[in-house]
């Protein structure tokens, strides 16, 4: 039996093994190259296949392709068969090549293990594919303008055409020098030409010229597939990738103007349109001193990006303080181009009740329509400040209007000047009596009050309270809440200082500490201005701990400094 077995194993093992040595030896080593197609457009592939006839592990030189060449793709394969008892071993070598240029190319030579190749010429046409040529895929360029202004809007538009599914779709993207650019969202929709159902993937992007002259757009790589009519299993899950085919766009040049000479001094913005909007946190109508209200201004603009668009300056006024947030930008598309806003909210904190301001609101752009400078503008805007509960109402600009008034003179009718006479003799009599009356009481009232001079002051009813509210802004500020913390502090300062003290601007003024008003300074942009502000409210607590010790520290006959004057008065 072991000996059946060894002949069995002699006959089907080593036999056909040394007739497959014998056979290989005897068989002459070749390198051969093919290609699938020798007529292609631009921006179509070519596989280029090469094989040797055994089996190896290198390679032939194929850098010598990369001159006329672009290799996209390269694979290795090796196969090993019987053929009716002829062994048959070949490595093989698959490139997929995209021609650098037009015209007729040629596949060099290709030499491996001292044989080599036959050259292979390819024609490329220059010519792109299109509809009335009825190409399963192309693609058309368009340019919305050829001379603009710097700093305005270029839209550029691709179409990708086909008449078959795409495996996929990308792009190298656009770059050019001293130019801004975006990429708005692709779009997709079917049409007809010639008779021919195609699918459209529409690329937009939107360019910003950043100097006058020539510009130049280069051309746009788009990379794609199509299946492969040569294998019915191609862009499946058993296929392969399908047919790569990469597709250009058309080289543009424009004329970039530079900017009129009569578009103004200010920012240059060259848009389609351009406006203000404002809106507001509550009515307008409805301030009162010391509580802040929110203002957000708009500004959109056609066919600028949103971070062309500049910053609104709106400085503190007379009665009220600005505190900004932080700018809101976004950009958004439509088929004109790019739409960008810049959103700016602040909070205005009145200061005092009466009238306040607001300066109008005004930006100056380009008409790119009718070539011609335009403006957009907020109105002026006055509003009435009511005064918060305890506050008495500041003598403004209304009250200043009825003292003019009531100063200009009037003119009394001759016939009326015995009675105006009397009038004044009589007035002048009360005013007499009045001073008398008042001098009295005074001399009354100072000795009824002889006897107490030697007591010793007692606290005030309002004292304990006052304790009251300082332990309050004490424990606010372990709280780390600063808007609590403010409020405690406004309350505690007003029974202080017996002073209707309406911000923190109020409590620092009558305080009349410089560091203190930069603390407190601190404190309204953290809860009103949007930036980050590192406050820390043990330490603010600590200031007026020592401004009240020290208020404290003055004696019965020197309680408190002097106060500065509030809201001017």
């Amino acid at each position: 039996m072991n000996a059946d077995w060894g002949r069995s194993l002699l006959c089907y093992v080593f036999v056909p093994l040394f007739l497959l040595l014998g056979s290989t030896g005897a068989t002459a080593d070749n390198l051969s190259a093919t290609v699938d197609h020798n007529q292609l457009n631009r921006g179509e592939t070519v596989e280029l296949r090469v094989r040797f006839d055994s089996q190896t592990t290198g390679e032939p030189d194929f850098s010598i392709l990369e001159e006329e060449f672009e290799i996209l793709s390269r694979r290795q394969q090796n196969q090993f068969s019987l053929i009716n008892g002829t062994a048959v071993s070949y490595t093989e070598w698959l490139l997929e090549l995209l021609p650098r240029g037009t015209g007729e190319i040629l596949i060099p030579e290709l030499d491996f293990k001292g044989v080599n190749s036959e050259a292979i010429i390819l024609q490329v046409e220059d010519s792109r594919p299109a509809a009335r040529n009825r190409e399963p895929i192309f693609v058309e360029t368009e340019l919305d303008k050829t001379t603009a202004y710097v700093q305005e809007q270029l839209l550029l538009t691709l179409r990708i055409f086909t008449s078959e599914p795409l495996l996929g779709l990308s792009s190298d993207g656009l770059s050019i020098d001293n130019t801004s650019i975006l990429q708005l969202a692709e779009n997709q929709y079917q049409t007809r030409e010639n008779g021919v159902a195609y699918q459209v993937n529409e690329i937009k992007y939107v360019l910003f010229p950043e100097a006058s002259g020539e510009l130049v757009i280069p051309q746009v790589r788009l990379n794609t597939a199509i299946p492969d009519r040569r294998d019915p299993f191609s862009g499946s899950l058993f296929g392969n990738r399908g047919k790569r085919v990469l597709l250009y766009s058309d080289e543009q040049r424009v004329t970039i103007l530079p900017r009129p000479a009569n578009s103004g001094s200010g920012a240059w913005l060259p848009a389609k349109g351009l406006s203000l909007t404002e809106r507001w946190s509550r009515p307008p109508d409805d301030l009162v001193a010391g509580e802040p209200i929110t203002r957000t201004i708009t500004l959109t603009a056609q066919e600028l990006a949103a971070t062309q668009l500049p910053p609104l300056r709106i400085p503190d006024g007379d009665g009220y303080k600005i505190y900004p947030d932080q700018p809101q930008m976004d950009n958004s598309g439509d088929s004109s181009g790019v739409i960008g806003s810049r959103v700016e909210s602040m909070a205005i904190v009145p200061s005092r009740a009466g009238t306040i301001t607001l300066p109008p609101v005004t930006v100056q752009w380009w008409d790119t329509v009718s070539q011609q400078p335009r403006q957009a503008v907020l109105e002026q805007r006055t509003l009435t400040v009511k005064a918060a509960a305890g506050q008495v109402p500041d003598v403004s600009e209304t009250d200043k209007t009825d003292r003019t008034n009531a100063a200009e003179p009037i003119v009394t009718p001759v016939v009326a000047q015995e009675s105006g006479l009397l009038i004044w003799i009589l007035i002048s009599v009360n005013l007499v009596l009045l001073i008398a009356v008042a001098v009295l009481f005074l001399l009354w009232r100072n000795s009824s009050r002889q006897p107490a001079l030697n007591v010793t002051p007692v606290e005030t009813v309002d004292e304990p309270k006052e304790n009251t509210l300082f332990a309050e802004l004490q424990r606010q500020s372990k709280d780390d809440n600063p808007r609590a913390f403010r409020h405690a502090l406004l309350r505690w300062a007003r029974v202080y200082w017996d002073r209707p003290l309406l911000t923190l601007q109020d409590v620092a003024t009558t305080a009349n500490s410089g560091k203190l008003a930069e603390t407190l300074d601190a404190l309204d942009r953290s809860l009103y201005g949007g930036a980050p502000e590192n406050v820390n409210l043990p330490t603010i607590f600590e200031q007026l701990k020592q401004l009240r010790k020290n208020r404290k520290g003055l004696g019965k006959d020197q309680k408190g400094t002097p106060l500065a004057p509030l809201y001017g008065k």
